[in-house]
């Protein structure tokens, strides 16, 4: 199994750095997981082909599905067992995601009603998928 987050990067902020690590850490038991920084989102911005082609696309938006912890390891669960083995979770910019990457995507989902800087986004998505593979393997 194959994650790739894909964010918006205008600088690296090392606040969260330590924080990403740690549960690319973790999760590293579970699936191997890929940061991809875009420099810069445009309303042109597509994904690469080597990341929208054979892969299950996700779309992280405020007013996307929300999931409770057990809810979210389940729909991951479901998506593994349609065959699914690599996961692209697109975190959109400071205005939001371009256009066209949002029409590549297959699903929305919201970390939370509230709009976090993408780099805390970031750690926070990281958190949650960790959250979900654990549940998924008998943690809780």
């Amino acid at each position: 199994m194959k994650i790739t987050i894909v964010s918006y990067q205008k600088h690296r902020n090392t606040g969260y750095q330590a924080s990403e690590e740690e549960y690319i850490k973790r999760l590293s038991r579970f699936v191997q997981i890929n940061l991809w920084e875009i420099k810069s989102w445009n309303g042109s911005t597509k994904l690469p082909d080597d990341l929208s082609k054979s892969s299950f696309r996700i779309g992280l938006h405020a007013n996307g599905k929300q999931h409770e912890s057990e809810g979210l390891a389940k729909h991951i669960q479901e998506l593994m067992n349609a065959g699914n083995s690599h996961f692209v979770l697109a975190i959109g910019g400071p205005e939001g995601m371009p256009t066209s990457v949002n029409a590549q995507m297959h699903e929305r989902w919201s970390l939370s009603p509230l709009t976090f800087s993408h780099q805390l986004a970031r750690v926070v998505l990281l958190e949650v998928l960790y959250r979900s593979f654990d549940l998924l393997n008998g943690g809780r």
